[in-house]
């Protein structure tokens, strides 16, 4: 079975966000100033990085048959 890139790039995507999350709650466990400390620094960005490739990989993904390159998009020709 072969896995797209694009189902890769969620994937990755996922593992980062799950990643942060686990970091979050462990960060719950402690009630001390470097858990909140650690909680922002390591927990916020695994997330948010985790939500920026998702976000890409669905941006940035070309669907089979689209055109591709410069002037790709479809316009109405100019008059």
């Amino acid at each position: 079975m072969t896995v797209s890139f694009i189902e890769k790039q969620i994937k990755r995507g996922g593992l980062l966000i799950a990643l942060g999350l686990v970091v979050q709650l462990l960060t719950f466990v402690s009630v001390h100033p470097l858990a909140f400390v650690v909680f922002l620094l390591a927990g916020c960005p695994l997330v948010a990085a985790g939500i920026a490739l998702y976000l890409y990989s669905l941006v940035a993904h070309e669907t089979p048959g689209s055109p591709s390159g410069p002037g790709s998009v479809t316009r109405s020709p100019a008059r």
